[in-house]
C-alpha cells in the first residue's frame, strides 16, 4: 500500500510541477499519462513479487502441515510396534512442525491481505488511467476550441483598437454620399438639359397616353362584366 501511495504522490508533483509551470495542457495531458502508466508499471511489479512471495509462503504453510500429518503416522505406527519412546520423539517433531505451520499461517494470512489491498489499489490506479485516456481526446478537443474563441476575441479586439470598424464607418458614409451626389447631378442634368417647353409637352402627352390607355382597359372590363 505505501508503494503504491508514494507512485501516486509522485505523479501528482509531477503534475503539480507541469500547472506551476504553465504548460500546454495537451503535453500536460500526455505526461501525466506517461507518469501514471510507469508507476503502474513498477506498482504492477511490486504486486507480483508480493504475490509470488505469498505463494511460497503457501508453499511452506502445506509442507508444514503434510510434516505435521507425517510425524503423525509416524507416532502412530511406534506406538503400534510397542516403541514408546520413538512415538515420544515422533510427537515431538510433529509439535514443532505444527509450531512452524502456525507461524506460517499466520504471516500467510497477513500477506494475503496486504496483497489484496495492493491488487484494490493497482486496480484503482488502473481505472484512473482508463478514466483519463478517455478524457483526453475530450479535454484536448475543448482546449482547441477554447483557443480558437480566444484568438478570435483577440483579432477583434485588435481590430476596434486599430479603429478598423471605425474606418469601415467612415467609408460606407462617404460611399453613400457619393452615391447620393451621383442621383443629385443625373436628376439635375436632366431637367436643366435641351428645350424644357418640349420636355414639358412630352411628358403631358405621355401622361395623356397612360390616362387613355387605362380608361380603354376599364371601359372594356365594365363590357366584360355587364354581359349576361
Amino acid at each position: 500500500m505505501g508503494i503504491l501511495s508514494r507512485f501516486i504522490n509522485v505523479v501528482r508533483a509531477n503534475l503539480n510541477a507541469l500547472l506551476n509551470r504553465a504548460e500546454d495542457p495537451a503535453k500536460m495531458l500526455d505526461q501525466t499519462l506517461i507518469d501514471m502508466e510507469a508507476a503502474y508499471a513498477k506498482a504492477k511489479e511490486h504486486v507480483a513479487r508480493s504475490l509470488a512471495d505469498e505463494k511460497r509462503l503457501e508453499k511452506s504453510l502445506m509442507d508444514q502441515q503434510a510434516e505435521v500429518q507425517r510425524w503423525d503416522e509416524r507416532a502412530m505406527r511406534a506406538v503400534q510396534q510397542g516403541d514408546d519412546d520413538l512415538a515420544k520423539e515422533a510427537l515431538r517433531r510433529k509439535k514443532e512442525h505444527a509450531r512452524m505451520a502456525a507461524q506460517y499461517e499466520h504471516e500467510h494470512e497477513a500477506h494475503a491481505t496486504n496483497v489484496q489491498r495492493l491488487k484494490d489499489s493497482l486496480h484503482e490506479l488502473e481505472d484512473k488511467i482508463e478514466e483519463l485516456r478517455r478524457k483526453k481526446n475530450l479535454l484536448v478537443s475543448m482546449q482547441h476550441r477554447a483557443e480558437a474563441q480566444d484568438q478570435i476575441y483577440r483579432t477583434i479586439e485588435g481590430i476596434d483598437s486599430a479603429g478598423a470598424v471605425d474606418t469601415i464607418d467612415r467609408m460606407e458614409n462617404k460611399i453613400q454620399e457619393m452615391a447620393a451626389l451621383a442621383d443629385a447631378r443625373h436628376e439635375l442634368n436632366h431637367e436643366f438639359s435641351g428645350d424644357r417647353l418640349e420636355q414639358r409637352f412630352a411628358e403631358l402627352d405621355a401622361a395623356g397616353t397612360d390616362v387613355d390607355s387605362e380608361l380603354l382597359e376599364l371601359k372594356q372590363r365594365a363590357q366584360v362584366e355587364h354581359k349576361p
